[in-house]
């Protein structure tokens, strides 16, 4: 055991302490060791302990306790309102479906427990005597690289979102995955098939937006065609050219999505088929479709297509325009002149708030009602046709000069 220091929240030594008085043992394990020792305050704290569940219901009986997993040996106590999974150790059981082993098996034994895990750096357990690391945990963050605890292949058939796990990981924290993780990852991609597709994203999001997303989704390209088969389509020149655009985004979700589906023309039934919000959706099918939209610095033009997609698609649709130029190797000045003429134009229509959507309109459907027009198709195709000519600067926003004006030139039916 290493001698090693890390700060613990009061709930977690609190926690530790309750279940040390009532003779079992009891470590801090996986992410928030991980976190901690790579200076990462953690989003949560897991607890492993010599206690089986119905030792820790006593342990914890003062306390508000959720049995949330109550057959897999995790309980989650409430200790200053704080919630504290606090799990058994255990061995897992055969996995069947590459997901969740068919039995779990509790153990006194911290090794067993820690054997069974996935990744080395995952693989740690701490409390105030000090740290254990049985597989090299510890090295393998000070070489920055991920490796699998035991065999890759054992580890992946176990749990295949593991595969995702593994990539995600080396996006997020920059670093490099170990040659035979590595080779296990390509070789047993399929097993990601299994996986539902709400957590197959939750890791692909989270390694779009990692620091070494570049090399990752270069590499490991082939992973990700297993869920989204329309890439194998996407030849390695445009995959490259995808990712250099992403690299001059920020790391934006929506951005980033909107750039790797550009060249995909069934996006939005890929997008359903994993699940993914209509909010992302709806935004993602819009920037696409819009992408190739010649953008040049005139107001009207500017202010139509502000119209058709909204203010913060425009914006969005600015930024990946920009990215896209940014990427490029030949000289793209003219483009990127533009475009920051562009982001002017639309900052002074926002800002002296002129007319450019139909609720900017000095008048509504209820003024056109009131001056005898029916409800109905004519009332919105007039005013379509009043917002253009403000729009193009042919009619003055004012409700008193629109109304003369459609009374003028406007038949009632």
């Amino acid at each position: 055991m290493d001698k090693f220091y890390i700060n613990l929240p009061f709930e977690v030594e609190l926690a530790l302490n309750i279940l040390n008085n009532n003779g079992f043992e009891a470590y801090v394990v996986g992410g928030c060791v991980r976190d901690s020792i790579l200076g990462v305050l953690p989003e949560d704290w897991d607890i492993t302990t010599s206690a089986f569940p119905a030792d820790m219901m006593k342990c914890f009986q003062d306390h508000k306790i959720i049995e949330t997993g109550l057959k897999h040996g995790t309980v989650t106590v409430l200790i200053n309102k704080i919630p504290l999974q606090i799990t058994t150790y255990r061995i897992d059981g055969e996995y069947k479906d590459n997901r969740r082993p068919e039995t779990v098996e509790f153990t006194n034994n911290l090794s067993l427990d820690l054997q069974r895990r996935d990744f080395t750096i995952n693989a740690m357990a701490y409390n105030k005597e000090g740290l254990v690391d049985l597989y090299g945990g510890i090295e393998d963050i000070n070489s920055k690289q991920i490796k699998c605890v035991g065999n890759p292949d054992a580890r992946f058939n176990e749990d295949g979102l593991r595969i995702l796990r593994a990539l995600r990981f080396a996006s997020v924290l920059n670093f490099q995955i170990e040659e035979k993780s590595s080779v296990s990852i390509h070789k047993n991609k399929n097993l990601l098939i299994n996986i539902s597709s709400e957590r197959i994203i939750s890791e692909f999001n989270k390694l779009v937006l990692g620091e070494k997303f570049f090399q990752i989704m270069d590499e490991y390209k082939d992973i990700f065609e297993v869920f989204i088969e329309e890439l194998r389509d996407i030849n390695y020149e445009t995959w490259i050219n995808i990712l250099r655009a992403m690299s001059y985004t920020p790391k934006h979700l929506i951005l980033r999505l909107s750039l790797i589906f550009s060249n995909i023309i069934n996006r939005e039934d890929i997008l359903k088929r994993l699940k993914y919000d209509n909010h992302t959706i709806n935004n993602i099918k819009i920037l696409c479709e819009n992408l190739n939209v010649e953008l040049i610095p005139n107001q009207v033009d500017i202010k139509r297509l502000l119209n058709k997609i909204g203010y913060d698609n425009f914006k969005q649709l600015l930024v990946i325009k920009r990215a896209i130029v940014m990427s490029r190797s030949i000289n793209s000045s003219r483009e990127l002149y533009f475009l920051i003429q562009i982001e002017e134009m639309v900052k002074i229509i926002v800002e002296e708030n002129q007319c450019y959507s139909l609720k900017d309109l000095k008048i509504n459907g209820r003024d056109l009602i009131e001056e005898g027009f029916k409800k109905g198709k004519l009332v919105g195709k007039i005013l379509n046709e009043i917002l253009d000519m403000v729009i193009e600067g042919k009619l003055e926003n004012d409700k008193d000069t629109i109304l003369n004006y459609i009374k003028k030139h406007k038949k009632l039916s």
